[in-house]
């Protein structure tokens, strides 16, 4: 009878301390405002963005992607910002399922 009980409560935890971890661990791609990622140097600061500094950040973005800098963003410059980013954005889905692996699911 004892190591019944043992048994349960040793089971029990296990369950408990799994659940903690899932709670802890988000799941890629879940959370508010992809809490895991995107926090590179285009990334918007936490708490209230003023209308300029937004404006600023998004004219970076524009010149980082407009590679012959001659002010327009024609599809091709468009396409290869597109696949550079979903390709950095595979990369840290990668990394981070392999350095914590998603228990909530």
């Amino acid at each position: 009878m004892n190591h019944l009980i043992k048994t349960v409560c040793l089971a029990a935890s296990l369950a408990l301390s799994s659940l903690a971890m899932a709670e802890a661990t988000p799941c890629p791609g879940m959370g508010p405002g992809m809490q895991h990622g995107m926090r590179g140097e285009f990334a918007m600061p936490k708490g209230e963005v003023k209308k300029a500094d937004f404006l600023k950040r998004m004219e970076a973005r524009f010149d980082a992607i407009d590679s012959n800098k001659d002010g327009v963003l024609s599809e091709a410059e468009r396409k290869t910002a597109h696949d550079q980013m979903r390709a950095k954005r595979g990369e840290m889905r990668k990394n981070r399922s392999a350095s914590q692996p998603c228990m909530a699911q």
